[in-house]
C-alpha cells in the first residue's frame, strides 16, 4: 500500500455530494430487497462468528447504499485481529462455500463477495485513499456494520478521521450502529501457538496461488496483497468517479 504524502484533507461539497448521490442513486432508506439481504447476512454470520481473530463485518455498496437490485451480490469488508488475516479469509471462505452463499464467477446474485479483508492495523483507509476520493469517502458513509466486535467499527471511524472529515455525516454513521446484530467485547489475545503455527501455514500455501493470480490478470489497479490486506476489487472506479464529479 502506497501513501500519498500530497493526500489533502477531504470533504465533499454539498453538491460534489449529491452529484455522488444522483450517479450512483443512493436511497435515503432501505427498501425490502436489502432488508431480506441485511436479514440474510444475519443468518449466515452466525455460523462464523466463533472463527479466531475475527473482529468486524460490514455490508457496502449499493446495499449499504440502499439502491440494490436482486440482481446484487452482497460485499462485505472483514477485519481480523494482526496474523490472523488467513485464517479468517480461508475458514470464511470455507464456511461460505459449504453453505453454498459464497459468489463465485456462476452465482452472483445474494451471494456473499469475499473480495476485502484486513487485520486492524490496516483500519486507517488512507494508505490507499487518493486525493479526494469521493467514492472511498462514501463507502465509509455508508457501510453497514453487522458484526462489531471490540469496537472495531468505532475505531476505524476514529482512525479514518486522519485523511477525511465525516462530521457531517456524524449522524448517519451512528445510524449505522444499529445494523450490528453481534456484538461483544474481550480481551485481545494472539498468543495461542496452534493459531500462529496454522495461520503461517495458510499463508504459505495461498499467498502464492493469490500472488500468481493477480500477475495473472496483469495486476490490475485497486487490488492490493500485503500482511494486514487482502484487497481484490479489480473493478476499481474510484478514480473514473473523483474525475466525473470533483
Amino acid at each position: 500500500m502506497n501513501f500519498s504524502s500530497d493526500l489533502k484533507w477531504f470533504s465533499p461539497s454539498q453538491s460534489q455530494q449529491k452529484i455522488f448521490e444522483e450517479m450512483f442513486q443512493v436511497g435515503k432508506n432501505p427498501w425490502a430487497i436489502e432488508k431480506n439481504f441485511y436479514k440474510k447476512c444475519e443468518k449466515y454470520f452466525k455460523y462464523i462468528l466463533w472463527i479466531p481473530g475475527l473482529r468486524m463485518i460490514w455490508v457496502g455498496n449499493t446495499i449499504a447504499m440502499n439502491c440494490a437490485k436482486k440482481s446484487s451480490d452482497i460485499d462485505l469488508y472483514i477485519v481480523s485481529t494482526p496474523k490472523r488475516l488467513w485464517i479468517v479469509r480461508i475458514l470464511v471462505t470455507f464456511v461460505f462455500q459449504i453453505l453454498r452463499v459464497r459468489k463465485d464467477d456462476t452465482h452472483h446474485a445474494g451471494r456473499f463477495c469475499l473480495s476485502f479483508f484486513s487485520t486492524t492495523n490496516a483500519l486507517d483507509f488512507k494508505n490507499f485513499a487518493l486525493d479526494k476520493d469521493i467514492y472511498l469517502y462514501n463507502w465509509i458513509v455508508h457501510f453497514k456494520p453487522i458484526v462489531n466486535i471490540n469496537n472495531t467499527y468505532e475505531d476505524f471511524i476514529s482512525q479514518n478521521n486522519s485523511w477525511a472529515d465525516f462530521l457531517e455525516y456524524k449522524k448517519n454513521i451512528s445510524e449505522n450502529k444499529k445494523y450490528i446484530k453481534f456484538s461483544r467485547n474481550f480481551p485481545e489475545k494472539n498468543n495461542s501457538k496452534i493459531w500462529n503455527f496454522i495461520e503461517k501455514i495458510l499463508k504459505k500455501v495461498f499467498l502464492p496461488k493469490t500472488l500468481k493470480h493477480y500477475k495473472k490478470i496483469w495486476k490490475p489497479y485497486g487490488i492490493i496483497i500485503s500482511d494486514d490486506m487482502l484487497k481484490f476489487h479489480n473493478g476499481d472506479i474510484r478514480k473514473l468517479t473523483r474525475n466525473k464529479i470533483m
